[in-house]
């Protein structure tokens, strides 16, 4: 800011290289002014202090929080935000979070958006936040011309469709460039518990999806026809050599085109992925270790339809139950 006029900048320009609004950057101007500084020949000037703003803004939040509940516990309000803000967690998963981690939780989920909504945390915004969920429209299903031999979703035995036990699989490709050959992410769900499995592969075709498959299976040579019972997929180029996979002992179902609905599973679990990895990123540079780790982050998050429990959790106890 003290820069501005050696620069020549606008405050557009300004706004714009720290990546902020006109608005905000007027308002963090008017809280950091100082007036009527004194220069060497006597004559006054006006300053801006990026300390004196920062000790305005926090005066101004500790203010608002003095009254709220969360204010009362400034250790829970930053482990709150911390979970929001760095590792990507909805307000519902946060709260879940803490209380086992053994916070004493005294707000509700409503509350908690509505501080967020109030700009009450000193970094987080509501903008920070995952995606809002929206009411699905189902799409009226079109018939689908099919390969011979393909077997439509309608004939998926009710096990899966109820999901009833584990080892029923969905599977999807993620994308991150779209234009020439580019590495994707093959991603694996189980529709009970919703368990992930996360694969780089090098592109979308089918004989790479096959080979992850194989893959698997050398990794469960004992419980492999136990984890993959069947296995349902879109119509896409890389799901197209269903045959391979049925020679490991695999069935295998197609949804219906404009029909995604009828993989919800891996639809949702798909919108965790890009909170990590956006749309148009090179997958091809995201290393294994991040895969592993959004794998990880997803079967450990805590998830609103398991009252709370995580994959895993939920996993873990329908094995028990099922041995």
């Amino acid at each position: 800011m003290k820069n501005k006029k050696k620069l020549n900048l606008t405050m557009k320009d300004i706004a714009k290289k720290v990546g902020i609004s006109e608005r905000t950057l007027y308002r963090e101007i008017k809280r950091g002014m100082v007036y009527g500084l004194l220069n060497s020949d006597l004559t006054k000037r006006d300053e801006y202090s990026a300390q004196k703003s920062q000790k305005q803004y926090t005066e101004n939040i500790t203010q608002k929080q003095r009254e709220l509940k969360i204010g009362k516990n400034s250790d829970l309000a930053n482990y709150l935000e911390y979970l929001m803000l760095e590792k990507k967690y909805s307000p519902y998963a946060a709260i879940i979070k803490a209380k086992s981690q053994g916070y004493e939780v005294n707000i509700c989920e409503k509350t908690l958006y509505n501080y967020i909504k109030q700009k009450l945390f000193y970094k987080l915004e509501a903008k920070d936040l995952p995606y809002k969920r929206r009411k699905k429209t189902k799409i009226k299903s079109q018939k689908t011309i099919r390969k011979i031999g393909e077997k439509s979703i309608e004939k998926r035995p009710l096990q899966a469709n109820e999901r009833l036990e584990l080892g029923h699989i969905e599977i999807d490709s993620v994308v991150g460039k779209r234009q020439g050959k580019s590495c994707c992410l093959l991603v694996i769900t189980d529709r009970l518990s919703r368990l992930q499995i996360i694969r780089k592969i090098k592109s979308k075709k089918a004989k790479y999806v096959v080979e992850e498959i194989q893959k698997l299976k050398k990794q469960y040579p004992k419980t492999f026809n136990e984890r993959f019972k069947t296995i349902t997929s879109d119509n896409g180029s890389e799901f197209m050599d269903a045959k391979s996979i049925e020679e490991m002992g695999v069935d295998y179902y197609y949804a219906d085109s404009y029909c995604s609905y009828e993989r919800g599973s891996n639809e949702n679990n798909n919108k965790f992925i890009r909170r990590f990895i956006k749309k148009g990123e090179d997958i091809s540079k995201v290393s294994q270790r991040k895969i592993k780790e959004i794998q990880d982050w997803m079967n450990n998050y805590p998830r609103r339809m398991f009252g709370g429990k995580s994959a895993n959790e939920v996993h873990l106890e329908h094995r028990v139950m099922e041995q």
